[in-house]
């Protein structure tokens, strides 16, 4: 008998089907992974942001061009404001390339916080209400943030064909900058008196850009050195080296024949050549970045070819084995169907002799078993327990399972009828004790509170048959404690959660409290911002209720006297790792500076240490003639 595919085992059949495309796929992986290589980390990062270092460049430039002109025109080298005018217009015409949805910057941390408050500090230049060294810092430290995320970006190249080039254009960077602030050091000293610290930050720099400049040299590519040798040349670059070299060996700028204006001029025309550089190094960058997303999609399009040429071959293996094994495929996947959705009627006929007509042969004897058993599971479920239960044997693990199953419910039906009334009788009890236990919890905050207002009521009557005000003042302070700590059990037995307090609610009614107390009326403003649902158990409260009262009492007792009215602001909010801000200020007359210290000898104060300490937290403390502001930061006790 001629042996026929169909007949060969369905190991074999499948080991050919799949050998074909497991190899097919094993190359795909292979070439795609390459490819997302080069890719993403080549073509996204070399193309992307070789055009961001492009764009941060232009705004490098721009702010130190800025930076020039700027302390120029306060040193008056400049003879009017419009070289100032023109070099703002062109920073912000290079900081408008940043939000340009035209520009693909690619990834990463663009400058623009750097840059928010130039418009402020640009103010004060026109003011003249900043030193012209501040201002020249000023804008050094924004060009080194900036030329900080361009070395950001070169340290993230992983394509080590032009690595030596990103590295020569930071070098070069780095170079220009240093010269940016030589630039305006010297300028600085040549229109004024320069002193030793800014001698000393000079010769720093220009060790700085002469290292620098020999990197770049060493790193450049062939071209970009070229370039190099070409554009920084001449009279001017010449003049600006003899500069610093004088200045290094004499470490003064006395003697150099040249004034400010005549320095301006020089120099900047020496800048200008090196910013030339500048873009003919990005340029030679993006230029390489080009070629090498060239090479990654040629990749790309073979391993695609690859792809088709696999995918074609796995289909012509697929028809033949599908023409075979259809039929009785069909069959099997429309019985087992059926028989997920529980039609256990359908029979699949037998046309091979192989494992896939053995399969479906098992497969019918499969759906006579489920059919007996089925029946039997029908009439279980409807109640039925006493229904006999088919058993093929020990090896029928379905049939006994079933047979255990009925059994088990019967018990089970059983038992659940005494269990449900047993539970029915622990939660009618239970629900009594809960019951018993509120209100014991709520009489008990309501006992303490009331407790708590006849010591308030105590203090008050010995308080007014005292004659010396300041021990009368204490009396009235030790009333006004045990009134916040009454006020949280009140606010306890009151809520509907006996364990935790509404912060915002008590502090509502601490404010009330106090203003009658002090009798203050409606002298003293308030104004309270408490982070919503912000609840707090007994533990944390009283201590914290002390401080507030502690404060508040302050306030109103020392704060304003002499003065008609006053205001308060007290803020609460959560911060990280379940700790709390506290913000209390007034703008009352200020605390004497003798009395500002961490151990006045106070007891208001001594306490307000001690209970902070004992929320395991700080307290800061500032003080003026505008008023008095607290900073405590406290952790809720468990």
């Amino acid at each position: 008998m001629a042996s026929r595919f169909a007949d060969l085992p369905i190991r074999t059949k499948f080991l050919v089907t799949l050998g074909i495309p497991v190899l097919g796929l094993v190359l795909l992986i292979g070439k795609q992974v390459d490819s997302n290589l080069k890719r993403s980390d080549v073509l996204g990062y070399m193309s992307g942001q070789a055009r961001y270092m492009r764009v941060i460049g232009d705004v490098l430039n721009g702010i130190q061009n800025e930076g020039a002109v700027t302390v120029a025109t306060m040193e008056q080298v400049l003879p009017n404001d419009h070289p100032l005018e023109l070099a703002r217009v062109q920073s912000d015409d290079a900081m408008k390339r940043l939000g340009d949805p035209n520009v693909e910057l690619g990834e990463g941390p663009f400058p623009t916080d750097q840059l928010r408050e130039l418009g402020a500090f640009r103010s004060r230049v026109d003011k003249r209400s900043i030193p012209v060294q501040q201002a020249a810092a000023a804008y050094l430290a924004m060009e080194a943030s900036l030329l900080g995320d361009i070395v950001e970006v070169s340290k993230r190249a992983i394509d080590l064909g032009t690595n030596n080039q990103l590295f020569a254009h930071q070098s070069l960077l780095h170079a220009k900058q240093a010269l940016c602030g030589i630039r305006m050091d010297i300028l600085q000293g040549l229109a004024g008196d320069p002193d030793h610290a800014r001698m000393s930050a000079l010769i720093g720099r220009m060790a700085l850009y002469e290292t620098s400049m020999t990197l770049f040299q060493r790193d450049a590519s062939p071209e970009v050195l070229e370039q190099y040798e070409h554009i920084f040349q001449g009279p001017e670059v010449n003049f600006l080296k003899a500069v610093i070299g004088t200045v290094q060996e004499k470490r003064s700028l006395e003697g150099l024949g040249i004034n400010a204006a005549e320095w301006w001029e020089v120099s900047g025309k020496a800048t200008a050549r090196l910013r030339e550089v500048e873009v003919h190094s990005v340029d030679s960058i993006i230029k390489a970045s080009g070629g090498i997303s060239e090479a990654a999609r040629q990749r790309l399009f073979l391993v695609l070819v690859a792809l088709l040429m696999v995918v074609g071959a796995v289909v012509v293996m697929a028809v033949v084995i599908t023409r075979t094994l259809r039929s009785t495929i069909s069959e099997v996947t429309l019985a087992a169907s059926a028989l997920a959705q529980g039609d256990v009627r359908a029979t699949v006929h037998v046309n091979s002799a192989d494992e896939v007509g053995q399969m479906v042969g098992s497969f019918n004897q499969m759906i006579e078993a489920i059919r007996s058993l089925s029946a039997s599971a029908d009439a279980i479920g409807k109640g039925n327990y006493d229904t006999p239960v088919p058993v093929r044997g020990e090896q029928d693990v379905l049939g006994l399972s079933l047979k255990r199953m009925q059994e088990n419910l019967r018990a089970a039906r059983d038992r659940d009828k005494e269990n449900n009334q047993a539970l029915l009788r622990e939660k009618e009890k239970l629900e009594r004790a809960n019951e018993r236990i509120r209100v014991l919890i709520r009489e008990i905050h309501h006992r303490v509170k009331n407790n708590l207002q006849v010591v308030s009521s105590m203090l008050r009557l010995q308080a007014a048959n005292i004659h010396d005000e300041e021990l009368r003042q204490s009396f009235a302070q030790s009333q006004n404690r045990v009134a916040s700590m009454a006020l949280i059990h009140e606010r306890l037995y009151k809520g509907d959660d006996l364990a935790q307090v509404d912060l915002s609610a008590y502090i509502r009614d601490l404010f009330t409290e106090l203003i009658q107390m002090n009798k203050v009326e409606e002298r003293i403003r308030y104004r309270t911002a408490i982070d919503p649902d912000l609840v707090l158990n007994l533990d944390t409260m009283v201590p914290l209720g002390l401080i507030l009262n502690e404060l508040i009492t302050n306030s109103f007792k020392h704060a304003f006297i002499g003065r008609q009215d006053g205001f308060i602001n007290l803020r609460i909010h959560r911060v990280e790792n379940g700790a709390f801000d506290l913000h209390y200020s007034d703008d009352g007359k200020g605390i004497p500076a003798d009395r500002q210290g961490d151990h006045t000898g106070t007891l208001g104060r001594s306490l307000i240490d001690s209970l902070v300490e004992q929320l395991n937290g700080f307290i800061t403390m500032e003080s003026d003639a505008t008023g008095t502001r607290y900073h405590i930061r406290f952790q809720a006790l468990r």
